[in-house]
C-alpha cells in the first residue's frame, strides 16, 4: 500500500513526533510506501528554514526527515492550505495513495486559523482518510472533527481515554496503541544491579509531580531518586518569589527544597537517549499523573511507561491514570498507586517496590509479552487492516452536547451553526 501521513501545524507536537516516526518505520519494514507532508495556514511559513546549527540534536528515523523532539521536523514539505492552488495540488497528491493518515485531523483553535474555513476542502482527495486521535479530551478540543466525519473512513485512538471520549464521533473508531521500536528490548532480569527510580514528566498540573515530591522525604530507601522534566508547575514549585502556596508543606517548608535534602536528583529536561539509559539502570519508573476529566473516559498512561518496559524498569502508575485499562492490569503490568493518597502511603509503596524482588521479577517478565503489542510493525499492520476493513471498530453517535460543542468551535472558524447540522 501507499500511505501519505499528514497533520495540521501546531505549536508543540510532543509524542506525535515519536508516533509518526515509528509508524512510518513500521509501515516501511512491512514493505509499504510512506510519504509525509504538513498543512500550514500561510504561504510564508513554507519558506525553508536555514539548516540547524545544532544538527547533532536532530535525528532521522522512519519518515526520513530530520526532527528535534522539542522543535519538530526540519525540511518537511509544507502545504499552505489557504491557497486554492496548493489545496488542489494536495488533493491531487492524496488521490495517488491508498490512505491518508491524519496525525492531527483538524486545525486547532489558534489565532492563525480564526475565521478560516478553507481547511474544509482538503479532505476530498479520493483516498481513505484515517484520523489519529492522540488526545483523551476529544469532546472539548476537537469536536469540530464531527463536521468532516463523513470524510473519514475510521479513527485510530492511541489509548483508552481517546477511544472512549470518541463516543461523540460519527466515525468508526479503534484502539491502536502508540508504536515503539523494540530493538533494544531488555530481556534479562537484573534486579540486583539496578538502583532506585526514575520519574520523567512535563510538570503540568494533571501530571501530579508534586505528589511524588511530597512523598520523597517519607521514603526509607537510600537508592537514587531521579526526577526529570520541567514546565509551568516546575517553575511555580521552584520559584523563590512566586511559589504557589500548595507547594509548601504544613511546616512552611518548600516541598521541592525538602525533597532535594532527602536525596532527590533533578535531571532537568532529559534527551531521549538519556531517558533510555537512565531507565536501563533503574528498578522503577514512576508516573504519578491522573486527571479527573481524562480518567472519566479511561486510561491515559504516559509514553515513558512503555519506554520503561522496553528498558526493563517496572512501572508505577495511579489507579486513575490507568482507569479501566484494556492494555495494562494492576499487579501484572504495573504497581498501583492510589490517586491522591497521602505522602506516607505513596512512600511506603515505593519503598516496598524497591525491595520486593519477587514482585519486580514477576511484573517484568509479564511485560516482556505485553510490550509486544506496541511493536511498530504490529501497530503498522493494524493500520493496514483498518484501511482494509472497519468490521471490528466501535461506533459512536454525536449527542446534543457534542453538537453544541461542535457548533461552538465552528463559530471560531466562521462556520455557522446552520451548516453544522450537516455533520450530525
Amino acid at each position: 500500500m501507499k500511505f501519505l501521513m499528514t497533520l495540521f501545524q501546531i505549536q508543540d507536537y510532543g509524542g506525535i513526533i515519536n508516533h509518526a516516526e515509528h509508524l512510518a518505520a513500521g509501515l516501511k519494514q512491512l514493505g509499504h510506501e510512506v510519504d509525509f507532508v504538513m498543512l500550514v495556514p500561510r504561504e510564508k511559513i513554507v519558506q525553508r528554514r536555514a539548516p540547524p546549527k545544532d544538527r547533532n540534536k536532530y535525528r532521522k528515523l522512519g519518515t526520513g526527515y530530520w526532527f528535534h523532539q522539542g522543535r519538530g521536523w526540519y525540511g518537511l514539505p509544507r502545504v499552505p492550505y489557504l491557497s486554492k492552488h496548493h489545496r488542489d495540488a494536495f488533493k491531487q497528491k492524496c488521490s495517488k495513495y491508498d490512505a491518508v493518515l491524519w496525525h492531527i485531523p483538524v486545525p486547532t483553535l489558534s489565532k492563525e486559523n480564526k475565521g478560516v474555513a478553507d481547511w474544509l476542502e482538503v479532505y476530498d482527495g479520493g483516498s481513505k482518510n484515517i484520523a489519529i486521535v492522540h488526545d483523551g479530551n476529544l469532546p472539548e478540543l476537537y469536536p469540530h472533527l464531527n463536521y468532516v466525519a463523513d470524510k473519514f473512513h475510521a479513527a485510530a485512538c492511541v489509548h483508552e481515554s481517546a477511544v472512549n471520549s470518541g463516543t461523540m464521533l460519527g466515525i468508526p473508531r479503534k484502539l491502536i496503541v502508540n508504536p515503539f521500536d523494540l530493538t533494544g528490548l531488555d530481556k534479562w532480569t537484573n534486579f540486583d544491579t539496578r538502583k532506585g527510580f526514575v520519574a520523567i514528566q512535563v510538570f503540568k498540573a494533571w501530571k501530579r509531580v508534586d505528589t511524588l515530591i511530597r512523598a520523597i522525604p517519607h521514603m526509607q530507601t537510600k537508592e537514587p531518586k531521579f526526577v526529570g522534566g520541567e514546565g509551568i508547575e516546575y517553575r511555580y514549585m521552584t520559584s523563590q518569589d512566586k511559589c504557589k502556596p500548595k507547594y509548601f508543606d504544613e511546616a512552611g517548608d518548600r516541598i521541592w527544597d525538602k525533597a532535594l535534602r532527602f536525596g532527590m536528583t533533578h535531571m532537568g529536561t532529559v534527551p531521549g537517549d538519556v531517558t533510555f539509559q537512565t531507565l536501563r539502570e533503574a528498578k522503577l519508573q514512576i508516573d504519578p499523573s491522573y486527571s479527573k476529566k481524562y480518567s472519566s473516559f479511561g486510561a491515559h498512561f504516559n509514553r515513558t511507561t512503555v519506554e520503561a518496559m522496553i528498558c526493563g524498569a517496572v512501572p508505577l502508575a495511579t489507579d486513575w491514570g490507568m482507569a479501566r485499562s484494556r492494555v495494562f492490569a494492576a499487579g501484572k503490568n504495573y504497581i498501583e498507586i492510589p490517586a491522591g493518597c497521602k505522602p506516607q502511603v505513596f512512600a511506603d509503596i515505593v519503598d516496598n517496590a524497591l525491595t520486593d524482588k519477587n514482585q519486580w521479577l514477576r511484573i517484568k517478565e509479564q511485560n516482556l509479552e505485553r510490550v509486544q503489542l506496541f511493536d511498530m510493525r504490529n501497530v503498522a499492520q493494524q493500520y493496514v487492516d483498518l484501511v482494509a476493513s472497519t468490521a471490528d471498530c466501535e461506533l459512536g453517535a454525536p449527542d446534543e452536547l457534542a453538537i453544541t460543542r461542535c457548533n461552538k468551535n465552528l463559530d471560531f472558524f466562521g462556520i455557522g451553526p446552520v451548516e453544522a447540522a450537516r455533520a450530525v
